[in-house]
């Protein structure tokens, strides 16, 4: 399995009378053609992906799950099939 992801804030170390410390600021700030990068891909994987979303029974209530992982529709239709899914009553919503 593989995993594309871009932190959003650039880690800025800072010092006063107070200590040391750090902040985080825009990463588009500090690597703008990081980003650039990055973003050109992220809009590829999802011009090919769908998000994966799930419905599972909670304790008080339905709650619609929305976990940040982007599956093919091919592995999304495998996972509609798989036995888990079924095994805990498990509902992929896709178009």
């Amino acid at each position: 399995m593989y995993f594309v992801s871009f932190p959003k804030g650039f880690q800025v170390n800072l010092e006063d009378e107070e200590g040391k410390y750090y902040i985080y600021e825009d990463i588009r700030d500090h690597k703008p053609l990081t980003y650039a990068f990055f973003d050109e891909i992220r809009d590829s994987i999802k011009k090919m992906t769908k998000l994966l979303r799930f419905s599972a029974y909670d304790a008080d209530a339905m709650k619609e799950q929305k976990p940040s992982v982007r599956i093919s529709h091919d592995a999304m239709h495998d996972l509609s099939q798989s036995w888990i899914i079924s095994k805990y009553g498990l509902v992929i919503h896709g178009k």
